[in-house]
């Protein structure tokens, strides 16, 4: 292992990509008498994400405690975070659907979590499920909003979107084979690279998101 690049990993890691957090977080701040339910209770997650991220870096870096276990915790937060935020999106006939489908993934998430995946290792039996819901939220809403004539990037919401299908597209195949990933090693650290990029991708188009929203506010109180 080159020192160097494992050195250079944990600045990216550790610093500058949970760091990226803030330009979606500054823009929800400054925007947020203007933001609709699906962007407040995004702003909610990305808040209370940061913080998880934040205890889990304290954790093992100060307390040298292993988190691994804290994953199945934060997949139920963080699928129903963004069940809510698409619960608000669609029409409100749906939210009934939406909550019974997040009490139900939490159920099967604490199953999983203490009957079977119960050792030192990534719930790579549940995350995916999860990822997979949210790819098809995302993907429904680009049928539904696909026939509307305005400009794509005028709709605030589509940012959002694009980010959330771009990060858990991409980061399917890591939830699914990340208890092979491990072992301290150059490919490991090149994988785990490689998520962090995308998920400061997604960070920065919800920043665009949240920026639009107060774009369109003053457009419509001018």
């Amino acid at each position: 292992m080159n020192p160097l690049f494992l050195y250079i990993y944990n600045i990216f890691s550790n610093y500058i990509t949970p760091l990226t957090a803030i330009f979606p977080v500054y823009f929800a701040f400054k925007n947020y008498p203007s933001l609709t339910s699906p962007f407040k209770i995004l702003f909610a997650f990305i808040v209370v994400s940061s913080l998880f991220n934040a205890a889990n870096l304290i954790a093992i870096g100060l307390y040298h405690v292993q988190t691994v276990k804290w994953i199945p915790v934060y997949t139920v937060l963080e699928f129903s975070f963004i069940a809510l935020v698409f619960s608000r999106v669609y029409n409100k006939k749906w939210c009934k659907y939406f909550y019974a489908l997040i009490i139900t993934f939490a159920a099967v998430c604490a199953y999983n979590a203490i009957f079977i995946q119960n050792k030192v290792e990534f719930n790579t039996y549940t995350r995916p499920v999860g990822a997979l819901l949210i790819i098809a939220f995302c993907m429904n809403y680009i049928i539904k909003t696909g026939t509307l004539e305005s400009k794509w990037t005028d709709n605030n919401f589509n940012w959002i979107n694009i980010g959330l299908l771009l990060y858990y597209s991409a980061g399917l195949i890591m939830f699914t084979f990340s208890n092979y990933f491990l072992k301290l090693n150059t490919l490991t650290l090149t994988i785990w690279t490689i998520h962090d990029t995308i998920l400061i991708t997604e960070y920065i188009l919800f920043g665009i998101g949240f920026y639009k929203s107060g774009i369109a506010y003053k457009s419509v109180t001018k």
